[in-house]
């Protein structure tokens, strides 16, 4: 077997390297710096409704309705502070409620001194879910539905008061036809973008949230699970996966043994050379382990030094496992800060037979592996 050089630069630092290119793709920088940010998020919509409202404006003063005018012209200036203020500054509980409160204001007034026809009123809508999307997802009002529940009876009750009102008393500022015509396809237009925009940052949010938890659960997962150092499995789940295999054992009627492997002399290269190069000696023999075991073998770090393979096969074949895992550490270099240097393995194997429990099972390969350190070590005792 070819000598075998570890070095520092390791296949996880490419795939780190891979993945930190992936989130600098566009579409990752834009749901990043974009949709999970609120304040780039609610300055982008402040600096929208802002560019809606000049459009509005333009259309009351050819519809001839100055208060309105003044009043858009009043909106846009709002909107700009909102979006150039107080999102900048991450005031959103301010971004909130005056969004809120001024489509509110601008809707009645609309309505009220326009009419229905205008469609003014459909804002209103649009606004509850609206009220549960930022209640949702802004960390100053997070998971307030209070909040929400408030803000949306509110405007349900208000948007009823209003459909009474006008369908009662006449516009106060009654415009022509084409003006109400345009104002009714602008404003419809407008609420379903906004409505659709909101509900697809809904939808993307959720994605990522989700996302998000699946990953921690994967690292926790990992953390209960892995042994951090080796990445092998760890000794809190042996007891799970042993067991799970002797009951399977038992009821098929199949062979499987254990190989308890330990280090030669791995308390004198940390004395020697230090831990940091202790722990390279222990990654590399994890992964020589893990890539000389079969499909279906469990490798385990019982402790410090110790690995303990669990091979779903007669002794005979976890023998030849344990043989190729040996001759591959003797001949392999560690190599770390210029340094180089070789390390053996002794290795224990004892077969599970009908009726044994896990610790005895255990005890077997543990009293062959000490046998073989007590005579020679970098050798397989069966």
């Amino acid at each position: 077997m070819e000598n075998e050089t570890m070095e520092i630069e390791t296949n996880e630092t490419e795939k780190v390297k891979k993945a930190n290119s992936e989130k600098d793709s566009l579409a990752n920088r834009f749901v990043k710096n974009v949709i999970l940010n609120d304040k780039n998020k609610y300055m982008f919509i402040s600096l929208s409704f802002a560019v809606v409202h000049i459009i509005i404006l333009t259309l009351f003063a050819i519809g001839g309705v100055p208060p309105m005018v003044m009043f858009n012209a009043f909106s846009v200036i709002f909107y700009l502070i909102m979006g150039l203020v107080w999102a900048r500054r991450e005031k959103m509980t301010y971004v909130f409620i005056g969004l809120i409160s001024e489509v509110m204001v601008q809707a009645v007034l609309a309505t009220l001194l326009s009419g229905w026809a205008t469609g003014f009123m459909v804002y209103t809508i649009v606004l509850i879910p609206v009220c549960f999307y930022m209640a949702y997802t802004l960390e100053e009002i997070k998971n307030s539905l209070e909040i929400a529940v408030f803000a949306s009876i509110t405007i349900s009750i208000t948007y009823m008061i209003v459909l009474v009102i006008t369908r009662h008393v006449e516009p106060v500022r009654k415009m022509d036809a084409v003006v109400d015509e345009i104002f009714f396809y602008f404003n419809n237009v407008i609420a379903l973008l906004f409505s659709s925009a909101f509900s697809m940052l809904y939808i993307i949010e959720i994605k990522i949230k989700q996302k998000n938890l699946i990953g921690e659960n994967v690292e926790l997962e990992e953390q209960a699970n892995y042994d951090k150092l080796t990445h092998l499995l760890n000794r809190n789940s042996l007891d799970k996966f042993l067991n799970d295999t002797i009951e399977y054992s038992e009821n098929e009627d199949k062979n499987f043994c254990i190989l308890m492997a330990d280090i030669d002399d791995f308390k004198q290269v940390n004395d020697t050379y230090g831990h940091d190069f202790g722990d390279e000696v222990l990654k590399k023999i994890a992964a020589i382990v893990s890539n000389d075991v079969r499909q279906g073998d469990l490798v385990f770090r019982w402790g410090g030094e110790e690995i303990l393979v669990i091979v779903k096969a007669d002794m005979r074949a976890a023998t030849n496992v344990a043989h190729r895992i040996c001759n591959h550490v003797a001949t392999s270099i560690t190599r770390y800060k210029d340094i180089d240097i070789r390390v053996t393995i002794t290795i224990g194997v004892a077969a599970y037979m009908k009726g044994m429990s896990a610790e005895e099972l255990i005890k077997q390969a543990d009293v062959k592996l000490y046998y073989g350190k007590k005579h020679g070590k970098d050798q397989v005792v069966a």
